[in-house]
């Protein structure tokens, strides 16, 4: 059964390439940028539900840990670059702007796959 925070992931996900695509084809207008911020916004409220207490915390066997641990530290990184490329929006950097959201793009992926395998993959050495 798939837990509220990870649903709510995978759709702050998808309202994000969503808001890259507008960005991407309008140069960053507003709504695009908006998009992304509300995101990033739900991405962090997932992260923080079981420290707030409205979801218990997921057992993790020990070897799993680690890539959990990665994946929360690639997380915290992809909320840095989102504010980063948000702050640094301008019409004469767009360069910088769209450089930045592709690489939001592809670290955000990076980070659910490390999560996803963490918490469900297995592991045969």
């Amino acid at each position: 059964m798939i837990r509220l925070s990870e649903l709510l992931v995978i759709v702050a996900y998808a309202l994000f390439l969503a808001g890259a695509a507008r960005s991407f084809r309008t140069e960053g207008d507003r709504h695009a940028r908006l998009a992304m911020f509300f995101a990033v916004l739900l991405d962090m409220l997932a992260a923080f539900l079981p420290a707030i207490g409205l979801q218990s915390p997921m057992q993790l066997a020990p070897e799993r840990k680690p890539f959990v641990g990665a994946a929360v530290l690639t997380g915290v990184f992809v909320w840095m670059l989102s504010g980063t490329l948000l702050a640094i929006y301008s019409p004469k950097r767009l360069g910088w702007y769209h450089a930045l959201v592709l690489a939001t793009e592809i670290m955000w992926f990076i980070d659910i796959m490390m999560f996803m395998y963490g918490a469900y993959g297995s592991i045969r050495l």
